[in-house]
């Protein structure tokens, strides 16, 4: 078994390839050929902590993976890390342990490269500002991917904490060399933004629909329980919405269930899962001034196409550490 670490990762999995794996993972889950099963919670609620157990398996490859997630609001307050996250990859022929990786950067390029394929296939061809609210561990990641598949020109942050969007900003620019500014309100970004993206952990919405400019893509990405919002239902409703999951987003999305459950929205109102769009099988954006919305929650299989070519791209590369559990 391989031991791959972050730096190992780093290494293995440039934004590119894991946007065109994930793409391919997408096609590969809508024509059937992989079995993703709901995440598994475990609420934890004498400490605080949430356990999120993700399995899958994809027909190329005959792999079987899964991720263990674990989720601690309150380390912020102890100086350690909120999420902590190992993934573990199988032959799914014979059920052999082939690798075990770092969780958090796994997740962080997977969560990206979603995005980028939303925006490849929702966003308009020239959008050129990318906002993005929200400024903790995810969100250099959606920059640099979202710049993968669109001509982005300017950078705009905004966090409950300027001082987190400032440094985040000049971190930005200087990796991605594109100009970024930090503002302060999520209004103040949505306004401005071609493509606007949401990374927070908000239970009450942070933009609304009038903030946003004709023909805006948002990947909303944050919200990942039912009774988190950051979307404000006035969006939903005027949106084209696009999900990773219809099953996912139904169980976790508190942004499409807030919504449905006060009758603001219908379930059958979402328009296509993003495989859908892929495949051809539903349309994505029909005009520029159209508003679209893709909410992501996160699906397994994402980590699998992701950790499959971790895999390949170590072996062939001498990545990694040998690790053996029998001696």
């Amino acid at each position: 078994m391989l031991l791959i670490n972050r730096t190992e990762l780093e290494k293995a999995l440039p934004m590119t390839t894991v946007i065109e794996a994930i793409e391919e993972g997408f096609r590969e889950h809508q024509r059937g050929r992989s079995l993703t099963p709901p995440r598994m919670h475990v609420e934890l609620e004498p400490v605080e902590g949430v356990y999120l157990l993700m399995p899958s398996y994809l027909e190329n490859g005959s792999l079987f993976g899964t991720k263990l997630l674990s989720v601690y609001p309150r380390n912020r307050q102890r100086q350690k890390p909120t999420i902590n996250s190992v993934y573990i990859l199988n032959d799914a022929v014979d059920g052999t342990f082939l690798a075990m990786m770092d969780g958090i950067f796994l997740t962080g390029v997977r969560t990206g490269a979603a995005s980028a394929v939303a925006a490849k296939y929702l966003a308009r061809e020239d959008a050129s500002v990318h906002g993005i609210i929200g400024c903790g561990g995810q969100a250099l990641y959606q920059a640099e991917a979202i710049a993968a598949v669109r001509p982005i020109e300017k950078l705009l942050f905004c966090d409950h904490k300027k001082e987190s969007a400032e440094a985040l900003a000049r971190e930005a620019a200087a990796r991605f060399s594109i100009p970024a500014r930090a503002l302060d309100t999520p209004a103040a970004v949505a306004c401005r933004a071609d493509i606007l993206t949401t990374v927070t952990t908000s239970s009450t919405p942070v933009v609304k629909l009038s903030d946003l400019k004709p023909g805006c893509h948002v990947n909303a990405v944050g919200a990942f329980k039912p009774t988190m919002q950051e979307i404000d239902g006035d969006i939903v409703q005027e949106a084209l919405v696009v999900v990773d999951s219809y099953e996912g987003c139904l169980r976790e999305a508190g942004d499409l269930i807030i919504p449905i459950e006060r009758g603001e929205y219908r379930r059958e109102n979402i328009h296509a899962e993003l495989g859908e769009i892929l495949l051809g099988e539903k349309y994505g954006r029909s005009s520029n001034a159209q508003i679209t919305l893709f909410k992501s929650v996160g699906v397994a299989f994402e980590d699998l196409s992701a950790a499959r070519l971790a895999y390949r791209a170590a072996t062939r590369e001498g990545l990694g550490t040998s690790l053996s559990l029998e001696d």
